[in-house]
């Protein structure tokens, strides 16, 4: 670094910016598939929303379910620690509480099995119940930053408001979430019951989605099995009705729909999107790396009476190799610490690197600082010198410490 500052800052600078690069790209793949509160077992959970049925002419249709044909596919199956039958989105509906403000929020309608799928924590009051979801309760839980901007500093338990023109009443307060956990968040929680009556499509159709929480131990294929099976059953009894149904893999993991919501009518395959992704990272390791190796290579051959001098003194090869990658690590290091945060600084400031909806979301700073965006850091920093590094400190091993001491 004192000897040869401007190629040692260059190579800190095009590893950090290599770095920089990568950590974008696993950054975005990490989010969508880490766990994080309330959606903490992301590795545990299953998700189903969409139904295809078809008649025999040809006909048909696909969409999300109605809660009739959710319960059928997927209630009571073994193995499954809880199951939330809600609606298959959140919906934009205006509120009015005692402020005089009318905004927009993110109403989420849901039954009580959500509270156990979910795990958001409660600040105030209570959760609805089972029978107030089959009551069809105009009860509401919300999220604190939604009961300040509807009722100010006041207590919001027992107060209502005004959800879609319905006199609601707010039962519980939870802590705010991000949206970023998309089958999880909402600044209004109401029970499913009042809009299970949007069905079409003989009643198969509706808006309805199923979040799976299997039970730890529990092999998650197992589950899918299990609702596979069903859906052959539900086939050989619409086949009376002269309709069958068609079966896409539901429900699916976290990474299924990280990479991409599902269609209604047709079986993912992201195998392809994966494929690209590994290409590009490979690309983000491999062109710097072979810049870094012609610039490692440019300093050794103003190092070369050194080596000469260290192989006369009976220095082995195998050490000459393991001090260079060793030396250039901790260049590769120092860059690509530059370069990680570079990228959770881009990742927290700059709109549009995560979006839900279209819409730009900022990630938390603990959600960027996980151990497996730091592993995958070190990771990368360790691959990029070793691939750097390996050929220039091979060749200067090799050379005959007579040549090397004469400069040759």
């Amino acid at each position: 670094m004192r000897t040869q500052p401007l190629i040692a800052w260059v190579t800190v600078i095009g590893t950090a910016l290599s770095i920089f690069l990568i950590m974008t790209v696993v950054m975005i793949e990490s989010v969508g598939v880490m766990s994080f509160s309330p959606e903490s077992n992301r590795d545990r959970m299953l998700y189903g929303m969409y139904v295809h049925i078809n008649k025999p002419n040809g006909s048909g249709g696909s969409g999300s379910m109605s809660y009739k044909c959710a319960e059928r596919l997927y209630a009571n199956l073994k193995g499954v620690e809880a199951i939330s039958f809600q609606s298959d989105g959140a919906e934009h509906l205006d509120i009015h509480g005692t402020t005089d403000e009318t905004f927009t929020a993110s109403v989420r309608s849901c039954d009580q099995g959500f509270w156990e799928v979910f795990d958001h924590k409660l600040l105030e009051g209570r959760l609805f119940s089972k029978e107030e979801v089959e009551a069809g309760s105009k009860l509401a839980v919300v999220s604190s930053s939604t009961a300040r901007r509807l009722f100010g500093p006041e207590n919001a338990i027992g107060r209502h408001f005004m959800l879609d023109h319905n006199d609601t009443e707010v039962i519980g307060v939870v802590e705010d979430s991000s949206p970023l956990a998309e089958w999880a968040y909402g600044e209004v929680f109401r029970p499913i019951d009042v809009i299970s009556s949007s069905e079409w499509g003989g009643g198969y159709f509706g808006n309805i989605a199923a979040a799976i929480l299997v039970e730890e131990g529990t092999d998650l294929e197992s589950v899918r099995n299990q609702v596979k099976n069903r859906y052959a059953e539900f086939a050989s009894e619409l086949k009376a009705e002269g309709r069958d149904i068609i079966y896409h893999g539901a429900p699916f993991t976290q990474q299924v729909y990280a990479d991409g919501i599902p269609g209604s009518n047709n079986t993912p395959d992201n195998s392809a999107d994966r494929a690209i992704n590994v290409a590009v990272l490979v690309i983000l390791l491999l062109v710097p790396a072979i810049n870094l190796s012609s610039m490692l290579h440019s300093r050794l051959r103003r190092r070369i009476n050194d080596l000469g001098v260290r192989r006369a003194f009976g220095c082995t090869r195998g050490r000459i190799v393991r001090d260079i990658i060793g030396e250039n690590f901790i260049v590769t290091l120092a860059g690509g610490l530059i370069g990680l945060g570079a990228g959770v600084l881009f990742a927290l400031f700059y709109d549009g690197v995560f979006t839900v909806g279209g819409e730009s979301v900022r990630p938390s700073l603990s959600m960027l600082l996980n151990f497996r965006i730091i592993f995958s850091a070190f990771a990368a920093c360790f691959i990029l010198n070793i691939i750097s590094a390996a050929i220039p400190a091979w060749q200067a091993a090799r050379m005959n410490p007579v040549n090397a001491i004469n400069a040759k």
